[in-house]
């Protein structure tokens, strides 16, 4: 019998086994280095804290696109899966009917591997959303970006509505929901550590700080997310950092190559179970100083010339965008430019 090489174990690879979060902690500035939750490849998490590790779980997404109960349900629909273009950069990005819920999307053009955005978070407790649980269709309010590496590999970063431990508090909590190879794993705060994921809810009804970036860690791409803004409990200034590896056959370019990035305002209903009709609305999510770039250092406002297309769906100019009342279309977006806009949507 004939035994497979195997590679030697070099002193990289053995600090690495030690210290999975040193090589990413390494490629982080100083500001988001505190707390950081690493999703690592055999779909383990990994943080700077057991405090951090404890409070977060992953939901595997085994069938993308198809009906599921629960969070992954509801996490299947958000994932917009598009191929690449033929003879073009990047992947061809659709507006088209997901199945899942209305949103809004505003992408750029393929070559950026950076974005980062203030973008206000609305609160139930007086009025400006509201999600219609007892409808039965999962409706839940997302914030988010991400994108598309050149061969697709889609990636939701951002902020999901929730309440802690279902009393008055409204919040959001940070998500994290990445397209694997046939699969995909969304990080989110778990249900049943309601408690322990507290320090890392915001606060509802605050603007926060948004970044989503791509990177290479010990030659590997990573993509990146980190939230600032006011918690929810105890109403002190935090930052966290989610990252997770990709699989090279997606093309995520840490330099930009046929990445496409995306901001994202929706009402996520569970997959094939889509009522636009619900009576769930969310008014008021402004996203303003959206930044853009190959870099962090390159990074520039978002302009006309970078965006590679704007959708709302339901088409606010299609009779199903229309609300049954009559009194106007589901969607209203209040346009000032390609780096600022407020979003409200109306389920009725």
């Amino acid at each position: 019998m004939t035994l497979a090489p195997t590679r030697p174990r070099t002193p990289a690879r053995r600090a690495a086994r030690r210290d999975p979060l040193g090589p990413l902690l390494r490629t982080l500035p100083d500001a988001h280095r505190e707390h950081v939750l690493l999703l690592r490849p055999d779909g383990t998490l990994t943080g700077t804290s057991r405090a951090l590790q404890d409070a977060f779980t992953v939901v595997h997404v085994p069938a993308l696109r198809a009906a599921a109960d629960g969070p992954a349900g509801v996490f299947a629909g958000l994932l917009s899966i598009f191929t690449p273009r033929a003879g073009g950069r990047g992947v061809h990005v659709e507006c088209q009917d997901e199945k899942s819920g209305p949103y809004r999307r505003v992408y750029s053009k393929p070559g950026y591997a950076y974005q980062a955005s203030r973008v206000y978070l609305p609160t139930d407790t007086t009025g400006e959303m509201k999600e219609e649980k007892n409808a039965g269709h999962g409706d839940t309010a997302f914030v988010y970006m991400g994108g598309w590496g050149g061969r697709g590999g889609a990636v939701d970063a951002g902020f999901q509505h929730g309440r802690y431990g279902g009393g008055a508090q409204d919040d959001w909590a940070p998500f994290f929901l990445v397209q694997q190879v046939g699969a995909a794993s969304a990080v989110t705060v778990a249900r049943d550590k309601q408690a322990s994921g507290a320090p890392w809810r915001l606060l509802a009804g605050q603007s926060a700080s948004l970044k989503f970036w791509v990177s290479r860690v010990d030659g590997q791409p990573h993509v990146n997310m980190t939230a600032m803004g006011t918690t929810s409990v105890d109403h002190t200034q935090s930052t966290l950092t989610l990252s997770a590896p990709v699989d090279a056959s997606f093309d995520w370019n840490p330099e930009g190559g046929a990445n496409i990035l995306k901001r994202m305002t929706t009402i996520g209903q569970t997959y094939g179970q889509q009522n636009l009709q619900s009576g769930s609305f969310m008014r008021g999510v402004r996203w303003s100083d959206s930044l853009i770039g190959q870099t962090e250092a390159a990074a520039h406002l978002w302009g006309a010339d970078d965006t590679g297309g704007y959708c709302s769906f339901p088409d606010p100019k299609a009779p199903e965008g229309q609300r049954a009342d009559g009194s106007g279309p589901k969607w209203t977006v209040q346009f000032v430019s390609a780096a600022e806009e407020t979003d409200s949507v109306v389920l009725q």
